[in-house]
């Protein structure tokens, strides 16, 4: 059975030291994908706003050319050909443009939803990282406490009371030998 410690946070300045620089790497990196991607977001929504009102124009282009056809006596005769072209040519084009306008909205709509989404992967990821780093920094700074603390009850005239390492702390072989020498040297006195 191991030993086992409930406080991870045992050297504030070297724990979330290590822990603070190796979140802000991947946060800025990021953030600035995420800047880069929101400025292209931003861009596309003007265009698909400003292609909202050139389908607009055009719709009205098209609705006053048919009202010119209806008021054109020659043209009226649903038989003429050129009349038949046209009404095709409208109805084909008011397709076109209604899909167009379907097909940017839906752009905007699913370009948000990926801003949304990685801005909360980015939270994710950070807590993911800061909360990792906080676990394995312990690994280092468990031992390097109990270390610390030998080395001051030393200092105080006394004898430290060594206990094993918990099994996947670092520094085993640094505190073999911390342990090895500081019993040397009670032996020689």
């Amino acid at each position: 059975m191991g030993i086992k410690r409930k406080q991870y946070v045992l050297d504030k300045a070297f724990q979330l030291g290590i822990t603070l620089k190796a979140v802000v790497v991947p946060l800025v990196t990021i953030l600035i994908f995420s800047g880069v991607l929101i400025y292209f977001a931003n861009q596309n929504n003007t265009y698909i706003r400003n292609n909202d009102d050139v389908i607009k124009e055009i719709v009205g282009t098209q609705e006053s050319m048919i009202e010119m056809f209806l008021r054109t006596p020659a043209l009226y005769k649903s038989e003429n050909e050129a009349v038949r072209n046209g009404q095709r040519t409208f109805e084909d084009n008011i397709g076109k443009l209604m899909k167009i306008n379907k097909t940017s909205r839906l752009i905007v709509r699913n370009s948000s939803l990926v801003l949304y989404a990685l801005i909360l992967m980015t939270v994710v990821q950070t807590a993911i990282i800061f909360i990792l780093f906080i676990y394995f920094t312990h690994k280092i700074s468990g031992p390097m406490h109990v270390m610390t603390n030998h080395l001051r009850a030393i200092r105080q005239g006394k004898k430290p009371h060594f206990r094993p390492l918990r099994k996947r702390d670092e520094f085993q072989a640094f505190y073999i030998e911390l342990k090895e020498t500081i019993d040397y040297l009670s032996e020689k006195k």
